[in-house]
């Protein structure tokens, strides 16, 4: 039998030095690669925005990076090893404890907002966010925790619901209703809006469309109006009637406009109650309707009969020439004296209908010559106390100011009895101030306030940008008083 020998691999060749060196130098390479990137990660680690720690089982700090320790105002080497709870604001110890008894028993992140205490007794307010890990250096569960500086983000959100909070009021208080509808339906009514639709809270209106709350004739002007806001067009106000749950409807003005509102497109719609001044708009002209009323029958009874009056002395005149009589000088002194009258009763209906205007010096001479015919007329004593150099350049503003004139000095002579009217008009201070004070009965103790003079008196001066105020005076009287900007206007 033959035995075969065993193969035998052939013996392997030496490194050389140049091998060795060469592999020297990868690994110098590689160690040097190594110690950057470690000098990043720890870079990294200790300069982040955000402050990193690492707690054992006891909730002791292990490791920490220096933005977690400057937050804390202390030495990264005085707070390794020590219990974080001493770092821990009063009231906020059950908070870390339980966060690091749901750290123990969860594999997930855990999240937790509470307070630390700085070197210099500083509160902070943290968020904590543990992930535990398993460390290979020590073999044991720690967990590695980010600390985030919560506290500039707990300012900006309660400023936020200062800021909602604030414009909440602001709506809530606004005089006109506020509506906000989107996708067709109202998400949103202010009180007002309850208000001018009779309900009591918003559920009654919250998920119905608008133009159901209108009466049906105005629904097509209302849906023109939306779609016109929907599409970001300037959109002019319209006059429509609400319907209210009691089968009642109030005169309103809507307005919209494109809105956000929750981060979704939307129309925000106001709603403003012109009740009252649709009254005084229909009071306005029935004494419209009274004074043309009035000038018809002064036209008939006055001028027409003194002109009828001329037109017969001129016809017995003509006849007396035609028979061949010689005229008299006093019948024809008679009918120039009669036609001059005439010219007279048409020039005077003529300035009561526009008495400011026709007249080159304006309000000042208007209301001389109106209290010059009062003191004549009604025999009572009528002044006027003003700058004769005031000039006032809109002759509407000045029509309105000798109408409510008119208006107080006719109350103070036929409804008070009063023998003394007084009348100042003053510019000071930016505003110009009518008053009109007599001497008369003075307001009853509960005045008709539905009147159609005191309606009117209003309306005139708010036209004019103004206000007006009636007051009883002392030891009698009344004190009408109308004030405006000097530089208004009526709008």
């Amino acid at each position: 039998m033959k035995i075969r020998a065993a193969r035998t691999a052939p013996p392997s060749r030496r490194p050389t030095k140049e091998d060795l060196e060469s592999q020297n130098r990868e690994l110098t390479r590689l160690l040097h690669i190594l110690e950057e990137a470690r000098a990043n990660l720890a870079d990294q680690y200790d300069y982040a925005p955000i402050g990193f720690l690492t707690f054992d089982a006891r909730g002791c700090v292990r490791e920490i990076n220096l933005t977690a320790a400057r937050l804390l105002g202390r030495e990264r080497s005085q707070l390794i090893g020590m219990p974080f709870l001493t770092h821990i604001a009063k009231g906020h110890w059950k908070e870390f404890l339980q966060h690091m008894n749901a750290c123990r028993h969860s594999e997930g992140p855990v999240v937790s907002d509470l307070a630390v205490r700085t070197r210099d007794r500083r509160t902070v307010q943290v968020e904590l966010r543990s992930v535990p890990v398993l460390d290979p250096r020590r073999g044991d569960t720690v967990y590695r925790t980010a600390m985030t500086d919560i506290g500039e983000r707990q300012r900006i959100a309660r400023a936020l619901e200062e800021s909602e909070r604030r414009h909440r009021s602001m709506v809530e208080s606004s005089p006109d209703g506020i509506f906000i509808q989107c996708d067709g339906v109202i998400v949103f009514a202010n009180r007002v809006a309850f208000e001018l639709c009779g309900v009591k809270e918003a559920t009654s209106l919250v998920g119905q469309e608008l133009t159901a709350l209108v009466c049906p004739a105005y629904r097509q002007s209302v849906s023109a109006l939306l779609a016109e806001a929907a599409m970001v067009v300037e959109t002019p106000t319209v006059e429509v009637q609400l319907r209210r749950d009691d089968g009642t409807s109030v005169d309103v003005e809507l307005a919209a406009r494109d809105f956000q509102f929750e981060g979704e497109p939307a129309v925000l719609v106001m709603a403003r109650d012109i009740t009252r001044r649709k009254i005084a708009e229909r009071h306005v002209l029935a004494i419209s309707e009274r004074e043309r009323a009035a000038f018809g029958r002064d036209l008939h009874d006055s001028l027409c009969q003194s002109l009828m009056g001329a037109a017969c002395l001129a016809e017995a005149l003509r006849n007396r020439v035609k028979k061949g009589g010689a005229p008299t000088a006093a019948e024809a002194q008679e009918i120039a004296r009669v036609i001059r009258q005439c010219i007279d009763e048409a020039r005077n209906m003529s300035r009561g209908l526009w008495p400011v205007i026709m007249e080159k010096s304006g309000l000042v001479a208007a209301l001389h010559e109106l209290t010059a015919e009062v003191a004549w007329h009604a025999k009572i004593e009528c002044l006027l106390e003003c700058d004769d150099a005031l000039v006032i350049g809109d002759p509407a503003v000045a029509v309105h100011l000798y109408r409510i004139t008119q208006e107080a000095v006719s109350n103070a002579i036929k409804h008070g009895k009063a023998r003394s009217v007084l009348i100042q008009l003053a510019a000071r201070k930016g505003r110009m101030t009518l008053r009109i004070r007599d001497n008369g009965r003075g307001l009853p103790a509960n005045p008709k306030t539905s009147g159609m003079g005191l309606h009117t008196m209003r309306y005139r001066a708010s036209v004019i940008g103004g206000s007006l105020e009636v007051r009883r005076d002392k030891p009698r009287g009344t004190v009408v008083t109308c004030s405006l900007p000097t530089n208004g206007a009526p709008p």
